[in-house]
């Protein structure tokens, strides 16, 4: 066999730096994935914040063990169980609060907000998102998957009780999981949502903190999470969007941000707030950082909870 020709020799060369660049570029969008997506990761979060709590959220907790709450399981479309758990009210009722947690959250640490539903004669019911928990999935979805568990989860209750009134609630990726069921087509059992400080799209929240958790410029490498993403949970970060889902909603929708959020930024909120095409209100509590909105202002953010709930009810 001949020599190789020069022009040959440069064609093997890009191929190999090409080759090496994708490689690159894969094991990046993994590495970020394997940080923030998976299962292991999150448990290992969780665990590293198990004491990292403040009196409102400690008393909550203490709450949540007391009140024994029911361990449930549910076959969900997409396939297998997601998990729950149901704490009922002390006196019969039509009314169903599911209180959706955020990021490395779980259903004892939603207790301070299961515990005030609680006391306005709600039942609650908790469920583990994707990734986190007692959840069967081995990958994070922020919201987007986890959407469908939750419309599993309202049939659940409906087929339990015919009568059913469910509110949805959720907090921060619990809150962009309320805004992108609502984009779903829901049974009119939902009266109406409440979502606490949560962000437009899974993309936007990854590019809003991409420099501050990764040390990373968001170009090339949230690019790469995403089609790591695609490729390991299989969704769209751009696709899963809260913007998009609440411009088809018909469920009456309350918008609660902190102006001093600066993890799910405070512009967020208006956002999905103009996008939204339901019957809306908004409310913005001052000096409140990411998620704390309810211990910054209690009186203020419950009052405005419990006035907009019995509105539809």
């Amino acid at each position: 066999m001949g020599k190789k020709s020069s022009s040959e020799k440069l064609v093997i060369a890009a191929a190999s730096a090409g080759a090496a660049v994708g490689a690159a570029y894969l094991a990046v969008g993994n590495a970020i994935f394997n940080k923030t997506m998976s299962k292991k990761s999150i448990a290992k979060k969780m665990d590293e914040k198990k004491n990292e709590y403040d009196g409102i959220t400690k008393e909550g907790m203490e709450w949540f063990d007391s009140a024994s709450p029911a361990k449930v399981k549910i076959v969900t479309p997409r396939g297998g169980y997601v998990h729950g758990e149901i704490i009922l009210a002390d006196e019969p009722s039509d009314v169903w609060v599911i209180v959706i947690h955020g990021y490395t959250g779980s259903p004892r640490r939603m207790g301070s907000f299961g515990k005030k539903f609680h006391e306005m004669g709600y039942n609650c019911l908790f469920p583990y998102l994707c990734g986190h928990g007692a959840s069967e999935s081995n990958y994070v979805t922020m919201g987007w998957n986890d959407r469908i568990d939750i419309k599993a989860w309202i049939d659940y209750i409906i087929n339990e009780n015919a009568n059913a009134k469910i509110v949805l609630f959720g907090l921060s990726m619990g809150a962009a999981t309320v805004m992108m069921t609502t984009g779903e087509p829901l049974e009119s059992n939902v009266v109406c949502a409440i979502e606490d400080c949560g962000y437009t799209s899974v993309w936007d929240e990854c590019r809003a903190n991409m420099k501050d958790v990764y040390g990373l410029p968001t170009f090339p490498f949230l690019s790469a999470a995403r089609s790591a993403t695609m490729l390991r949970a299989g969704y769209d970060m751009k696709k899963a969007s809260c913007i998009e889902q609440v411009s088809r909603s018909v469920t009456p929708t309350l918008f609660i941000h902190g102006d001093k959020d600066d993890f799910v930024p405070f512009w967020m909120q208006e956002r999905v707030y103009r996008a939204a095409a339901c019957d809306k209100e908004k409310l913005v509590i001052p000096g409140a950082p990411h998620a704390e909105a309810s211990t910054v202002d209690p009186e203020k953010y419950w009052s405005t909870v419990d006035k907009f709930i019995k509105k539809y009810l």
